[in-house]
């Protein structure tokens, strides 16, 4: 079954930071970043109940080669995947899920 992929508001913006950082070291490693984030939105999207949950009943996608999650949860009720955002592995707290 093929859910829709939805997004939080803030999802756009924290792919743009992360964007901006890595083409301020090079264009090359922002255009690496981005592929890397269509690669995990793919897996997600193919594959959405397979990454744990670590909180509540947000799950937590790595992407591959950087430091980056992308937060979201299954909504089986709406058939969605709901991405809440992407996020950098180091931060220590959650309250980019709170600003939703």
């Amino acid at each position: 079954m093929k859910y829709k992929m939805v997004y939080r508001p803030f999802v756009k913006e924290d792919l743009q930071n992360a964007v901006d950082y890595y083409k301020n070291i090079s264009p090359k490693l922002a255009k690496e970043f981005l592929f890397r984030i269509k690669e995990a939105k793919n897996y997600i999207y193919n594959n959405p109940e397979a990454d744990d949950i670590m909180y509540k009943e947000i799950r937590m996608h790595s992407l591959y080669q950087f430091p980056y999650h992308i937060h979201y949860f299954v909504d089986n009720k709406n058939e969605q995947i709901v991405v809440l955002a992407v996020a950098f592995s180091k931060r220590e707290d959650l309250n980019f899920i709170r600003r939703q």
